[in-house]
């Protein structure tokens, strides 16, 4: 998949993600896209894939585009849309960015169709700004995904849906975590999210991290690579 994961990059101006093959070898049973947050890389990310090693899974890490971004004066960092403030009543969502960011991560998934991993064992995911692109990716899907999974994020276009989710969205198993001292993105971003999608009908595997800031912990990891190896079935 890593040639055919590059191809969709370079199509849309993003640079080639980072791939990393199942542990023990050979070919993907599985795969998992994961996005990283504001000001960082798929690298970032990347050592994920060695603390939590599924057997079978594939991992993905995406790295946003380099863009000004109106929450730091406008300097330029990699992030998946811009920002204008941290305040969820405040925020302005930018559309444009957040859709062509989910647009990139439909490709991402695409390819990994084309090389043989069905859509049903393939689950996107992503931390703060990340998991607002992987939620935005998944439930406008038009494929049978296994899985999103959002840590210490929110749901951005809120008042698109239900109308925009996409034929699959509420057979789509959804992992939601959050720590409670989060300063960045409120606690109750996640449990506003989590809320949202309830009344849409999605099942959410809500998380709580008790003094965890904006960041992730061992145990979340652990509860992340049981719902991954849940829904891909391995």
């Amino acid at each position: 998949m890593s040639s055919a994961s590059a191809a969709a990059a370079a199509a849309r101006g993003f640079p080639a993600p980072i791939v990393v093959l199942p542990p023990e070898g050979g070919a993907a049973s599985a795969v998992c896209i994961f996005l990283h947050g504001l000001g960082d890389t798929g690298h970032g990310w990347a050592d994920v894939a060695s603390q939590m090693p599924i057997a079978g899974v594939q991992w993905v890490f995406p790295t946003a585009r380099t863009i000004p971004v109106t929450l730091n004066g406008g300097a330029k960092m990699t992030g998946w849309y811009d920002i204008n403030d941290l305040d969820i009543d405040g925020i302005v969502d930018d559309r444009v960015q957040t859709l062509a960011s989910a647009d990139y991560i439909a490709a991402l998934v695409d390819a990994a169709v084309a090389d043989g991993v069905p859509a049903h064992k393939v689950l996107i995911g992503g931390f703060s700004q990340g998991g607002v692109v992987a939620l935005t990716a998944a439930l406008r899907s038009d494929k049978n995904l296994a899985g999103c999974a959002g840590l210490s994020t929110y749901l951005a276009l809120r008042d698109d849906y239900p109308a925009a989710l996409g034929p699959h969205a509420a057979a789509l198993p959804v992992f939601l975590a959050h720590g409670t001292a989060d300063a960045v993105l409120k606690y109750e971003y996640g449990t506003l999210t989590a809320a949202k999608l309830g009344e849409m009908g999605i099942a959410v595997d809500f998380k709580t991290y008790p003094g965890m800031a904006h960041s992730a912990c061992p145990e979340e990891l652990r509860h992340l690579s049981a719902f991954i190896s849940a829904q891909v079935g391995l």
